[in-house]
């Protein structure tokens, strides 16, 4: 478990001289990519993995949105806590108990939230694949990564402030 206390702080594995350059400037996007998500303390570079590779495509990420969060109206304070709720219960790992200890909300809360957002987007992100169930949670916490981190993004808009 990373520390947690004190600036974003990122460590790279233990590297041969010549994988210093490129790993540096890895790192260098890890640290811009953590420090946009608020994180602080020491993280290991390949916990922050999926958070660089996504700050670095950001029309991909607008584009995901769009798609999986159509529904939602950027205006309506409502709809932001439900895609905030929908983010914690991803990053949760589904737990309904651990996403409501998070948010400081009631378990049933989190259970309402989460089937409104289902409701609202046209059930995109109650869809289950064909053994594509990783990608498919990454590409929704992207979507909501994306859509409550540009504000000036409204979803069904092609990324064009409305």
């Amino acid at each position: 478990m990373p520390l947690v206390d004190g600036p974003l702080l990122v460590a790279s594995p233990p590297v041969s001289p010549s994988r210093v350059a490129p790993l540096y400037d890895l790192g260098r996007r890890a640290l811009r990519a953590g420090a946009a998500a608020e994180l602080t303390g020491l993280r290991h570079l390949t916990d922050l993995a999926l958070l660089t590779a996504t700050a670095s495509e950001p029309d991909l990420g607008r584009l995901l949105a769009d798609g999986l969060l159509n529904g939602l109206d950027r205006a309506d304070p409502f709809h932001r806590r439900l895609a905030e709720t929908a983010l914690a219960h991803l990053d949760h790992g589904g737990r309904i108990e651990a996403t409501a200890a998070a948010l400081h909300v009631h378990g049933n809360t989190v259970k309402y939230r989460v089937r409104r957002l289902h409701e609202l987007t046209g059930g995109s992100f109650a869809e289950t694949g064909n053994g594509d169930a990783v990608a498919r949670a990454a590409h929704r916490w992207w979507a909501l990564r994306a859509w409550l981190d540009d504000p000036g993004h409204v979803a069904g808009t092609g990324g064009r402030p409305a």
